[in-house]
């Protein structure tokens, strides 16, 4: 485990220097192959006419234009022509100004070709509140087409959740066009020219991305409520929150709203829930990583610093990233980075002290990292762009979505396996417990009952017994003639004890009898009817999780001792042992 996790460590270490590397590398290349052509140039130093190969799966090329930068965002299409455009050759990110700020684009397209094209202009951080399309006639400027988050369906020429505009060219002509782009959550944004059909197929590419993550949302976390609910609340509702947070948080960001309701509400008015959604992601995920790394170690012993920082951290991020009072961006991304590191390295000492799902959680978080790093690398040095056919390709150029998706879905799924185990591990250890304090209850009647008073086990057996409870069974227990089917009965229901439904029938039929031998042999030997035999259990199996100290509130004591009413529960347990469960639990902090 040592060496594992050390060599973890260096796998990250040697990634972050590759890819510093190779970002320089593909940078010095990038600048080269422009020079030689990537670009072409015109001879007064503007950019040439953009112009698609006539391919069968299409093309898509950066787009090489002149831009001009709106900080204020009033420079509207009626006076936009007579400000002076910037051309930096090879350039293929612009800046953009914060909304309400604008980015202009001026270039031209030629079509060589012998029919009409429909091309169309897309950008790869497919986040846009208004993208419009104007072309030159004169001196005027005519609006051909619109598309983004804030333009009404029956405005918009695009129905997909990608952003794009396309236009007409009739063959032979050139024709000047400009681009006005506004609210994104990039500081820069990347525009490409394409065939249509081309940008369709990215588009759908990059929805089903999407919608792939928000499926696996919504499947694990009905999952995790199937199977996790009547285990432990602490387990589904932190893991749930987390899911919930990660489903609305692509939900908002990539778009969906606009694509399936036809909203309108711009990016910056979204920022807040989208924070909000971030924040409730990353105190999940510290609060069940809490639970799993420490759920097994004495309560005086845990070191939960960590975990109590790492959250209050999270509350102020989330809250100052909902206001964001001085435009500072999104402190809950960089606090979403960091957090997994740190809990990489708390889990990474736990599965160095053998907390067994201490393994999956460091992989989970691993995974994340590399996801994380992988992003952050990419936004930070982002691939450039080349002429290109494949829609796949273009997914590639832009990895973000792709690698954080597929990372946030393997980490969910360690995450998942990693409370199997420790749920798997605390069942068998909670079932042991209590099948041996209702074996040491059984010793200590029975050899009150035969009157021998020097019984040296059962003697070791009570003061063990009274040591770790403090409590007693039923009174009314088998002769040891008959334990045997005692205890297969007794088994059966502390196996079964969570199951709300669990009767006389479903016992019956697990030991192999008919319902009335069950009544009669319950009846014979107990003096109890089938049911009150199974709820006896219940009752002390609860009185046994109380003592036992696996559970801190009552409700989570009735959910797991298979009792569906709480009040009702509080009500057989104070005739069964003359105290309410709340009363047990106040009893038994006194005495510690």
């Amino acid at each position: 485990m040592t060496g594992f996790a050390h060599k973890s460590g260096f796998i990250l270490l040697a990634m972050a220097i590759s890819l510093i590397w190779s970002s320089e590398s593909r940078a010095q290349a990038g600048h080269a192959d422009c020079i030689r052509g990537g670009i072409d140039l015109s001879e007064n130093d503007r950019p040439a006419a953009n112009s698609l190969a006539d391919l069968p799966d299409g093309q898509l090329k950066p787009l090489a234009a002149s831009y001009f930068l709106d900080p204020a965002g009033n420079i509207g299409a009626d006076s936009i022509t007579s400000e002076d455009f910037t051309f930096t050759p090879c350039q293929e990110q612009f800046d953009i100004a914060r909304a309400p700020g604008a980015l202009w684009l001026k270039f031209t397209a030629r079509n060589p070709h012998a029919d009409e094209k429909m091309w169309g202009i897309s950008l790869m951080e497919t986040v846009m509140d208004d993208v419009t399309l104007f072309q030159a006639q004169g001196d005027t400027l005519v609006q051909i087409a619109r598309d983004g988050r804030t333009i009404p369906a029956a405005q918009s020429d695009n129905d997909r959740l990608q952003t794009s505009v396309s236009f007409r060219i009739e063959p032979g002509q050139e024709e000047t066009y400009y681009v006005r782009v506004s609210g994104t959550y990039a500081p820069s944004v990347t525009p490409v020219i394409g065939s249509v059909n081309l940008l369709s197929n990215w588009s759908s590419g990059f929805t089903a991305i999407s919608a792939v993550m928000l499926g696996f949302c919504i499947i694990m976390t009905l999952f995790s409520l199937i199977l996790f609910r009547h285990i432990h609340p602490r387990f589904y509702q932190f893991y749930t929150a987390y899911l919930i947070g990660m489903f609305f948080m692509t939900f908002l960001f990539d778009g969906w709203p606009h694509v399936l309701f036809g909203s309108t509400v711009s990016t910056q008015q979204w920022k807040p829930f989208i924070e909000l959604a971030s924040g409730l992601v990353m105190i999940a995920n510290i609060q069940y990583c809490r639970i799993l790394l420490t759920i097994d170690t004495d309560p005086q012993q845990r070191k939960q610093a960590v975990f109590h920082w790492l959250t209050g951290l999270g509350v102020i991020g989330t809250i100052w990233a909902m206001i964001d009072p001085l435009d500072w961006g999104t402190p809950v991304s960089i606090l979403l980075i960091i957090n997994p590191f740190v809990l990489l390295y708390v889990s990474g000492r736990k599965m160095l002290d053998g907390v067994k799902q201490a393994v999956p959680v460091f992989a989970s978080l691993f995974a994340l990292s590399i996801g994380l790093f992988a992003s952050l690398y990419f936004f930070k040095f982002p691939v450039r762009i080349t002429e290109t056919s494949s829609a796949f390709d273009l997914i590639m150029m832009r990895p973000i979505t792709l690698s954080y998706t597929s990372s946030t879905i393997v980490e969910a799924i360690f995450m998942m396996v990693a409370i199997s185990i420790m749920i798997t591990a605390m069942q068998r250890q909670r079932n042991a417990a209590v099948t041996e304090a209702i074996k040491l209850r059984d010793e200590i009647d029975v050899s009150q009952q035969q009157d021998e008073p020097a019984q040296p086990n059962a003697d070791d057996a009570g003061d063990t017994l009274n040591a770790l409870l403090a409590s007693g069974l039923d009174k009314k227990l088998l002769q040891p003639a008959g334990q045997g089917f005692l205890d297969r009965a007794t088994q059966s229901v502390i196996d079964n004890v969570k199951q709300k439904g669990f009767g006389a029938q479903t016992l019956a039929s697990e030991l192999g009898i008919t319902e009335k031998t069950l009544g009669r042999r319950l009846k014979k030997s107990q003096g109890l009817a089938p049911a009150a035999f199974i709820r006896s259990i219940r009752l002390s199996y609860a009185r046994d999780l109380i003592l036992l100290r696996q559970f801190e509130t009552v409700a989570e004591i009735a959910d797991a001792s298979g009792f569906s009413s709480v009040s009702h529960f509080a009500k057989l347990y104070r005739q069964e042992f003359k105290e309410t469960p709340g009363e047990a639990f106040k009893s038994l902090k006194a005495m510690v």
